[in-house]
């Protein structure tokens, strides 16, 4: 019962947070002039995925899940702030915006033990009923223990569907592969991922959904998945995987190029570095908003040994002035291009190829960031941006409990390998 209890309490942590084709080839992103409808080149600068025409830019939900009237008005604000302006793309999932009491089924679930095994996730997606009505939505389903069959798939993008107010889902990905693993150690290990594609698969062809991605997929898995899919008559549209001017070893930038020759489109999440690469960012500024617990201690502590140097927690060892050398080159090039730093690492983003998807929570940050569209960097400008995070000795890998590779299960850390 000790040892139950316990990996019952690891898991609470879990989630806080036509005929068979191939996947069409590569479509690039479709470049205009700023539309005069409202100003914005979001209406213009749009990329292909799937039968879906998006925003070459998205905006991730994970913080819209407003606990007060002040807060659920502000996200509103800016859900809709960025509607007007042609940003019309939100990403979600449905275990954003979890509580860790609506978790403690969930825990219990994963160790099969016989508890009511309906919809466990957070807000987010009911959320966007109201504010995201009439964007285009994707939304995730989370691998867990207790669901071991295709059709635990159709369940959850069903009750998706519902909690999103709409008929079918816009893209409906896999948040990671099958990892969670609480009896691993004990040698016993059940992978369900082709179980997952297909649930995938029958969605599809339900009408439950309306496109098919993944999530933090390497790209030997990426590939089997869309074969998988493809023998079944579905395309596999998109991979999400942590990927910015900090985040390109270790399989990121291999994966987005392996994506790129399948015809498989990367959303990339993070793609300012959780801020890092605004620019903004401040040693004294993130210590003072720990002491008004505005911030986590061990976050705060990770984004400063990225500023400054240091060892230790996520971040890991980090030389003196840390990501300096490359803020420097960023904003080198935002100067000259009368940019903002954060506009110039979300367009190199946009250079190689992916989406970037980055959270909003003000008004002035949707403002930002749409000056990062109807333009694109020259090559003589990437090429000078990959030298300055060539020479750099690390690799983003998150802060504090947020990873760009891992997920925090309670009991640990669960990986994913990108390469």
């Amino acid at each position: 019962e000790s040892a139950l209890y316990v990996m019952a309490a690891g898991f609470l942590l879990q989630f806080a947070s036509a005929p068979a084709v191939v996947a069409p080839r590569r479509h690039p992103a479709v470049v205009g002039r700023a539309s005069t409808i409202g100003g914005t080149p979001a209406v213009t600068d749009r990329t292909a995925v799937g039968t879906l025409s998006l925003p070459s830019l998205g905006i991730g939900t994970i913080a819209w899940n407003g606990k007060t009237e002040e807060d659920k008005a502000r996200i509103a604000g800016v859900a809709a702030a960025a509607q007007a302006r042609g940003l019309d793309f939100f990403d979600t999932a449905e275990r954003y915006g979890a509580s860790p009491l609506s978790l403690i089924p969930a825990a219990l679930a994963g160790l099969g033990l016989p508890v009511d095994k309906s919809y466990l996730g957070g807000d987010c997606e009911s959320n966007l009923a109201e504010w995201g009505r009439g964007a285009t939505v994707a939304t995730k389903f989370t691998p867990t223990p207790w669901r071991r069959q295709a059709s635990d798939v159709v369940d959850a993008a069903r009750g998706s569907c519902e909690r999103l107010g709409v008929d079918s889902i816009d893209l409906y990905q896999l948040h990671m592969p099958d990892i969670i693993q609480p009896f691993r150690a004990f040698g016993v290990v059940d992978r369900k991922d082709e179980i997952y594609w297909d649930g995938l698969a029958e969605a599809y062809k339900s009408g439950l959904v309306r496109n098919v991605g993944v999530s933090n997929y390497g790209g030997a898995l990426l590939e089997r998945a869309q074969e998988h899919l493809a023998r079944q008559g579905v395309p596999l549209v998109s991979n999400q995987i942590a990927f910015n001017l900090l985040c390109r070893r270790e399989g990121s930038l291999a994966t987005l190029e392996k994506g790129n020759e399948l015809g498989v489109r990367t959303l990339a999440y993070y793609p300012l570095a959780m801020g890092l690469l605004t620019g903004k960012l401040a040693a004294r500024n993130l210590r003072q908003a720990v002491l008004e617990k505005r911030v986590s201690p061990q976050r705060a502590a990770d984004l400063c040994r990225y500023l400054e140097g240091g060892s230790g927690g996520t971040a890991g060892d980090i030389p003196r002035n840390g990501v300096l050398p490359l803020l420097e080159a960023v904003s080198d090039v935002a100067a000259a291009r009368s940019k903002t730093p954060a506009q110039v690492a979300l367009n190199w983003v946009m250079c190689k190829g992916a989406i970037p998807v980055g959270g909003a929570s003000s008004v002035s940050q949707v403002e930002d960031n749409l000056g990062a569209l109807g333009w694109r960097l020259e090559p003589s400008e990437v090429g000078q941006l990959d030298a300055a995070a060539d020479d750099l000795p690390f690799d983003f890998k998150g802060a504090g409990f947020q990873t760009t590779d891992s997920k925090f299960v309670g009991y640990g850390f669960e990986r994913w390998v990108l390469n």
